[in-house]
């Protein structure tokens, strides 16, 4: 079982790097350093990480409105 994996548990994982980890392990195995060349189950293990990765930053039910999200990174 990987760290993905976990998505659908009751308790998820808290450990950012473990994560941020895991999608580098995930580009590195299909040979790229672009989540847009993934595909299939590789592009379905990357996104996972990534719903994790926003979970621990905009909270688990949280929504993300990306324009907003923009306008303040770019302030």
């Amino acid at each position: 079982m990987k760290i993905e994996d976990t998505i659908g548990d009751m308790g998820l994982p808290v450990n950012t790097i473990a994560m941020l980890n895991r999608g580098i392990e995930i580009l590195r195995e299909n040979r790229t350093n672009s989540a847009t060349s993934l595909q299939g189950n590789s592009l379905k293990k990357f996104r996972k990480c990534l719903w994790l990765i926003n979970q621990m930053v905009f909270s688990q039910t949280g929504s993300i409105d990306m324009m907003d999200e923009w306008s303040e990174l770019v302030k």
